[in-house]
């Protein structure tokens, strides 16, 4: 059942260009019964109507009073009113759009690269720490796990204390095809290192075999005491599954790449791949698939993330939980991957994934090829590192190479707005990359002074709170410019919004009537931000009596008295009376009663 205030007033322009305004409690359906000849009488005979405007909210009288105020208007301010109605909603929308997009943190390519001719595959502390995995924050020494081009029956390694400088380990117990007890794989295509609950470490590695006359790929387990001696296992609960193969793929999904072990912040594992979904191993067929575990001992059917083409993935988990993913992907029309984008999960469980605006890395077919990106936190715990091999145009093999991120990357300031009248308002700016030494931040438009948030905090790398005195600043936009310790510097364009408190209305003495000698109502507007200002009188059926205001009016109040009369200083008979005052964030009814 439509409430008191579900009346709405619209507009709609009629075949002769005409326009017509009208009040409904259901719009669409009055537009139809306009356009079938039952509507007004003025639009009978200029069908068909076409809805141009419409305002939502009012009860039966605010409606009538509205309707009556638009329909005053000459037509330029019809067509002004429309226009301004159409361009809010254009951005509104666009406002809706770009808070969908999340823009991903900005990598920085380091210029370096490391051991070529080798494939980057995942990193472990070199020591077991359950808590440094996956994000491997405050672990280093950090071990890098490897497959050499030259020669893909191995898993090599090497350590760093902090993620730059690369020594190569030297073992004779790397993880091979020939590693016991043997399993029927003649390569080792892709691999994930992570420290076990038990001690030691774990690997999950895709392992590939001559099967039929075609390439068969499965996923393998291994453990290592150290992370360098490996050996293949059948690693029982609640490690991983008590068979060689935790995942067979054979015929299923044809190939299968980059496994990407992820332990979940609320519990349970999730493992990321890529593979083909026509059993077969054509690139143009390659996404992103996963399978859950609750304790790493059996896994579910891997089924497909956000259908797009992916050739490797790699994935790191964010402080509050969420999991970004990494892939590589070529351009329309092309096949080697030249970019590295992202998508991001909306929670911790990790089930659905966005894409995130704007890429990683990207090259161009002329200059080579991008492949697995593999993600790890830097030594600062706040900044991520990407690891990833670049192939020069021409070559079979490249190097391994690196990207770091540098710049603060909010997303976003909540409180979204707040009046200029508030003298000490909370922020709190959401996002990454946050430095350790408090970052600081404020809000900024063309013209006007900064707005210093003080007593800044930062509650970890995604979370910065801060208060801002807004009194006496003018209303408007204001960018958010949040800038790190070490100077870098990120603005979130049009974030926050100076506004102004409502305004009000009143009246006093709205019983006019001479024979108890009250001969005038009062009413008293307030308003605080300058503007124009109008009150007007109309009957309970929308009529206009007279205006008793319509021009500018600065911050403060105003007083305005009506006697009872029309504007022609005719008496106004006994009866109802609706002033409807507009005015700057200011729109509201008032009753005056005449009684004669």
């Amino acid at each position: 059942m439509p409430t008191r205030a579900s009346w709405s007033v619209y507009i709609a322009r009629c075949a002769d260009g005409t326009l017509y305004t009208g009040v409904a409690k259901d719009v669409a359906a009055r537009l139809a019964a306009h356009n079938a000849g039952r509507g007004a009488a003025y639009t009978r005979p200029r069908r068909p109507v076409r809805l141009v405007h419409r305002e939502d909210g009012f009860t039966h009288g605010r409606a009538l009073s509205r309707e009556a105020s638009i329909k005053s208007l000459p037509r330029p301010a019809k067509l002004a009113l429309v226009k301004s109605a159409r361009a809010l909603a254009a951005a509104a929308l666009l406002l809706l759009v770009a808070a969908r997009a999340r823009a991903v943190p900005a990598f920085t390519p380091e210029n370096t690269s490391f051991f070529s001719s080798t494939t980057v595959q995942s990193f472990a502390p070199s020591a077991n720490n359950l808590l440094c995995y996956p994000q491997v924050s405050s672990c280093y020494p950090l071990r890098m796990f490897m497959i050499p081009q030259s020669s893909s029956t191995i898993m090599t390694s090497a350590t760093s204390a902090d993620g730059v400088t690369w020594v190569a380990d030297a073992s004779s117990g790397f993880l091979s095809t020939s590693t016991l007890p043997s399993v029927a794989a003649s390569s080792i295509t892709a691999a994930t290192v992570f420290p076990l609950s038990g001690g030691g470490f774990g690997a999950i590695y895709v392992g590939s075999q001559a099967h039929i006359g075609n390439v068969a790929y499965e996923v393998f387990t291994a453990t290592s005491a150290d992370g360098l001696n490996w050996a293949n296992s059948t690693l029982t609960s609640p490690y991983v599954s008590t068979a060689a193969a935790i995942l067979s793929i054979n015929g299923s999904l044809g190939y299968v790449g980059s496994p990407r072990l992820v332990p979940l912040s609320g519990g349970g594992y999730k493992l990321f791949m890529t593979a083909n979904s026509d059993g077969g191993t054509d690139l143009a067929n390659r996404r992103i698939y996963v399978s859950t575990s609750a304790d790493l001992s059996g896994w579910s059917t891997p089924t497909v993330v956000p259908s797009t083409i992916a050739y490797e993935v790699g994935a790191s988990e964010l402080t509050d939980g969420r999991v970004r993913l990494f892939y590589t992907s070529p351009v329309s029309g092309q096949s080697s991957a030249t970019v590295v984008s992202s998508m991001i999960s909306a929670d911790a469980s990790a089930n659905t994934f966005s894409s995130e605006a704007g890429t990683i890395l990207s090259t161009t077919a002329a200059l080579g090829s991008l492949t697995f990106p593999v993600p790890v936190r830097s030594t600062d715990t706040f900044r991520w590192r990407l690891y990833y091999d670049f192939t020069p145009a021409g070559l079979s093999t490249g190097a391994i190479s690196s990207a770091l991120t540098a710049a603060p990357a909010p997303i976003g300031v909540s409180p979204t707005s707040a009046y200029d009248t508030s003298a000490s308002v909370p922020l709190t700016v959401n996002g990454e990359i946050f430095s350790l030494t408090t970052p600081s931040f404020l809000l900024r438009t063309a013209g006007q002074t900064d707005i210093v948030a003080t007593g800044v905090a930062r509650t970890n790398d995604e979370i910065l709170t801060g208060t801002v005195d807004l009194v006496g600043q003018t209303p408007g936009l204001r960018d958010l410019i949040v800038t790190n310790a070490d100077g870098t510097a990120t603005t979130l364009s049009n974030a926050f919004t100076v506004t102004f408190p409502p305004g009000n209305a009143s009246v006093v003495n709205n019983l006019i009537s001479p024979r108890s000698a009250t001969t005038s109502a009062t009413i008293t507007i307030t308003t605080y931000n300058p503007g124009n200002t109008s009150a007007k009188i109309f009957t309970i059926d929308g009529r206009h009596v007279t205006t008793l205001f319509d021009g500018p009016q600065q911050p403060g109040v105003m007083t305005l008295t009506w006697n009872g009369t029309f504007a022609n200083g005719a008496p106004a008979p006994s009866g109802l009376y609706v002033v409807h005052v507009t005015g700057q964030n200011l729109s509201t009814l008032l009753k005056i009663v005449v009684i004669r």
